[in-house]
């Protein structure tokens, strides 16, 4: 019995979606929450988030480009691209735009938890912080949409009812 191109391309596009979503969730919801209880300060705590961010966020997105690359070969449906795109725009914009911007703020300081709640700066950041952790959100439930569904085929749905 041969293993069809068909079944090794959604096994693959099921476990870019599941390593997608794992890195999604964990960092998000697993890591930075112990590193905020556990580092010696919150400066060290979002210096090592920002670390790992940045690594969950790149490789989320060349998990993406692999999973796009597959579906290129296949017939999926729109909502699965729609949710693949809004993903990828999400952790683009939190790693190319929001991220750097949080970055330069925190240079420009000695800490921003330092900071008095009153300070432009430290509004700023709050700001741009809950902006990134909406988007990581979204990004995330996104992620966790897509593997709920399987990432199948429209062929492969309608082989599944057809039998």
């Amino acid at each position: 019995m041969a293993i069809s191109a068909h079944c090794i391309r959604m096994g693959a596009v099921r476990f870019c979606l599941a390593m997608m979503m794992g890195l999604l969730v964990v960092s998000g919801y697993v890591v930075a929450p112990v590193l905020f209880a556990k580092a010696a300060s919150h400066q060290e705590a979002g210096m090592l988030a920002g670390h790992i961010f940045h690594i969950v966020n790149i490789s989320v997105l060349f998990l993406a480009v692999a999973v796009a690359s597959f579906w290129f070969r296949m017939s999926v449906g729109r909502f699965y691209w729609i949710l693949l795109v809004i993903l990828m725009i999400l952790l683009s914009v939190n790693e190319f735009a929001i991220s750097p911007w949080m970055q330069a703020l925190k240079d420009s300081v000695a800490s921003v938890s330092a900071l008095p709640k009153d300070s432009p700066i430290y509004a700023k950041f709050s700001i741009y912080h809950g902006i990134s952790a909406i988007a990581h959100l979204i990004a995330t439930v996104s992620a966790i949409i897509l593997v709920a569904m399987g990432g199948q085929s429209i062929s492969a749905v309608k082989e599944d009812y057809a039998s």
